[in-house]
């Protein structure tokens, strides 16, 4: 009987432990993310090294330590981070595409695109858009226009009315002086969103620069009289004089 009785004590003294251990890393965690984004974040990071003394393979605080570092554009240190979460945790999409973008953002763009297709195949991932979007400016940055065009497709595929999109596309087409296939792009993204005005504003110099200055003042005129106050109407008044037509 003694044996049992000392046996469950030790049960309960391991449990005991346990849970006091769980309770303080709770703590210092919970006041980690409350630090996070304050102008105290300093202290974040105190709280979160704290917490991982108590459970050192903790993924969420792995991750909590990259997103200070990222806050502070300490990559290398967030990378670190970001790795061991995965580590720990390699099902969790947001961890993957916060380590494909401090890849992307180190210039490793090649394995970046490899961890963003990790969060493809998430099907519960809410903004698959968004990822192709970031694969393709990732690799408009390095010049890589084919692949980027690709990635920039599928992410209006995905969700028609995303702009940002449509403007690289365009971009990449003018690049390769294909002005047909950039005008057409153009004009998907104003049949999706006719109040944009970058894309109001391409249209617009597209005209001017046809000699088509009817139709570049109807463009230009719609746009200051949309947002008077944008830049994008500052320009359009610009071209409107070059034509011959005061705008104030």
């Amino acid at each position: 009987m003694k044996r049992i009785a000392l046996s469950l004590l030790l049960i309960f003294v391991i449990l005991g432990c346990a849970a006091k251990n769980d309770n303080a890393f709770q703590s210092h965690y919970k006041m980690g993310l409350a630090y996070l984004n304050t102008d105290k974040d300093y202290m974040a990071i105190r709280e979160f090294e704290k917490a991982l003394k108590y459970k050192p393979n903790d993924a969420k605080t792995h991750y909590a330590i990259a997103t200070f570092y990222l806050k502070h554009n300490k990559l290398l240190k967030a990378q670190k981070y970001l790795e061991r979460a995965i580590e720990l945790d390699p099902s969790n999409s947001d961890y993957h595409n916060a380590y494909a973008s401090t890849l992307a953002s180190l210039g490793n763009v090649e394995k970046a695109v490899k961890q963003w297709k990790i969060v493809l195949e998430d099907p519960g991932y809410p903004n698959h858009g968004m990822i192709y979007y970031n694969m393709g400016y990732s690799l408009y940055g390095k010049g890589r226009y084919d692949r980027a065009l690709e990635y920039f497709k599928r992410a209006v595929e995905t969700n028609p009315r995303f702009m940002s999109p449509y403007m690289y596309m365009y971009r990449i087409y003018k690049s390769w002086e294909e002005h047909d296939k950039a005008i057409d792009i153009l004009k998907k993204a104003l049949k999706r969103n006719p109040v944009f005005l970058p894309a109001n504003l391409e249209l617009g110099k597209y005209y001017y620069n046809q000699n088509k200055y009817e139709q570049s003042a109807k463009v230009m005129e719609e746009i200051i009289e949309l947002q008077p106050d944008s830049e994008e109407a500052k320009t359009a008044a610009s071209y409107l004089k070059k034509m011959g037509l005061y705008y104030e």
